[in-house]
């Protein structure tokens, strides 16, 4: 109705539990306000309505004709409103946190610590996405992605989580059986486990595989033996089951290396330049579900990049990203 302004909303609430109870002063217990408070507001309701709600004996009371239409009314109106009201709390509470993330850093390096997230934050309903490629945040609509590299765009915030560390990685057991690898150079005669180029493709950046790696150090690639994968996650399992020797980013690789599942065969290192973010919607950021997961990843990735007296020894490689739609290409 159009005048719905001009209702006695509070006197309509009081209306409704004396209605209810057949009692002003069970109402006003109900209501927590006193008996000629419920009285008043019935009193306005049929000032309002110029028409007699109640019909008042000496010890009870009773429901008019329009009274009975009325209650029947507002008993609906206010089921109405409790009901939208719950499931506007429900929606809320259910909001879920969503996370675009690559599928390798899913795979390799998230799913050791979600477990720890869960658990110290009950109230997040966190959804995870992964990816087989770089997430692109002005179109995939995540409340938070993990994003190689990073272009700025207005409308977004971002936050440099570590750079890139790639050396050789390989299993006890595949050490133990191989002839001895004591410099780069012995690696071109060992199993060298590579991803291929439909891999390279879905991300923002060029290859870096083992022609790069050994490249830097001067060393042609007259591979022996080579296993390709399309896959990472996939490629480094075959790496801790012993098959051979990968490329390991130390943010993928870094809990195996903890736990010793895999070991580094050389001490040689590189670093590609490449930069990884954290990356927000200005509309998200200061939602507390976004805070409290940007702060715990921040943390989570503190021990990622090089100290930098070991960062000094290593090799740089000024590896640039192109652009592509899959991904933003990097600022550095």
């Amino acid at each position: 109705m159009s005048n719905y302004r001009r209702l006695p909303l509070s006197a309509l609430r009081a209306f409704e539990a004396a209605a209810r109870h057949m009692s002003f002063t069970k109402a006003a217990n109900e209501l927590s306000v006193t008996q000629a408070a419920v009285s008043r507001h019935i009193l306005t309701l049929e000032d309002h309505l110029d028409i007699q709600l109640f019909n008042r004996g000496n010890q009870k009371v009773s429901l008019s004709p329009a009274g009975e239409e009325l209650f029947e009314a507002a008993t609906l109106s206010l089921a109405h409103i409790a009901a939208a009201f719950d499931s506007v709390k429900r929606r809320e509470k259910a909001r879920r946190l969503t996370v675009g993330m690559p599928m390798s850093f899913a795979t390799l390096f998230m799913s050791h610590r979600i477990g720890d997230f869960v658990a110290n934050n009950p109230d997040v309903d966190l959804h995870l996405v992964s990816l087989e490629r770089s997430p692109a945040p002005a179109t995939d609509g995540f409340d938070v992605s993990v994003v190689m590299g990073y272009l700025a765009r207005p409308g977004f915030t971002a936050t440099e989580l570590f750079g890139e560390e790639v050396f050789p990685v390989c299993s006890k057991s595949y050490q133990t059986h191989s002839e001895g690898i004591r410099t780069p150079e012995d690696l071109v005669n060992e199993v060298l486990l590579v991803m291929d180029d439909q891999h390279w493709s879905a991300y923002p950046w060029s290859p870096f595989d083992w022609t790069h790696w050994l490249g830097l150090f001067g060393i042609s690639s007259d591979f022996k033996r080579i296993i390709t994968f399309n896959n990472y996650p996939t490629m480094m399992q075959s790496v801790i089951r012993g098959h051979g020797i990968g490329l390991g980013w130390r943010h993928l690789v870094s809990d195996f290396l903890k736990e010793g599942t895999l070991i580094r065969p050389l001490t040689e290192s590189c670093l590609t330049g490449r930069k990884h973010h954290l990356v927000i919607p200005d509309t998200a950021i200061e939602r507390e579900d976004v805070q409290i997961f940007r702060n715990w990843l921040i943390a989570q990735v503190e021990d990622l990049n090089p100290p930098a007296a070991a960062a000094d020894s290593m090799v740089i490689s000024q590896t640039q990203a192109t652009s592509s739609e899959h991904g933003l290409p990097p600022e550095d």
